[in-house]
């Protein structure tokens, strides 16, 4: 399965101190936060029942970063003018997170500032995509077909 775009918006070979520094917060955040984390490559998966959030510190521009945190919520759905128009629905009644298509995947996703990320809303976006991912993946697999990502990894 092919994941949302991951890339850093510079190309740098060697990470920026902000960047280093980030990615140590986000180990620290993440070992109050959740009993089990693997570092997979440049960013950090938690499972949480059907889904997983992947948690990526980026650099992003100007010496700052970015915090993504990201759930699949259905993988193997296709397209439609219906799929769409119910992730506007959900995207409107969200607090954390935005819902969007990608290779036939739905992910849920949010974004923190990575100089301002401090422990409380670090944990209360970690929670909100979390539990929405995999509250979310009931109703959309009734509507528009798929599987939910933990039958398909």
């Amino acid at each position: 399965m092919r994941g949302p775009p991951m890339e850093s918006t510079l190309d740098a070979d060697q990470p920026s101190r902000e960047l280093v520094t980030l990615r140590e917060k986000t180990e620290r955040l993440l070992s109050l936060a959740v009993r089990d984390f693997e570092h997979v490559g440049d960013r950090y998966e938690v499972p949480y029942h059907s889904t997983r959030v992947m948690v990526h510190p980026l650099q992003w521009t100007d010496g700052r970063t970015l915090l993504r945190l990201i759930a699949p919520v259905v993988v193997e759905v296709d397209a439609s003018p219906g799929l769409y128009e119910r992730l506007g629905q959900l995207n409107n009644t969200t607090i954390f997170g935005k819902y969007y298509l990608r290779d036939r995947t739905v992910f849920l996703e949010h974004n923190l500032l990575g100089e301002s990320v401090e422990k409380r809303g670090f944990r209360a976006a970690l929670a909100s995509v979390a539990h929405h991912a995999d509250h979310v993946d009931d109703a959309l697999l009734a509507e528009f077909g798929g599987r939910r990502w933990s039958e398909h990894a």
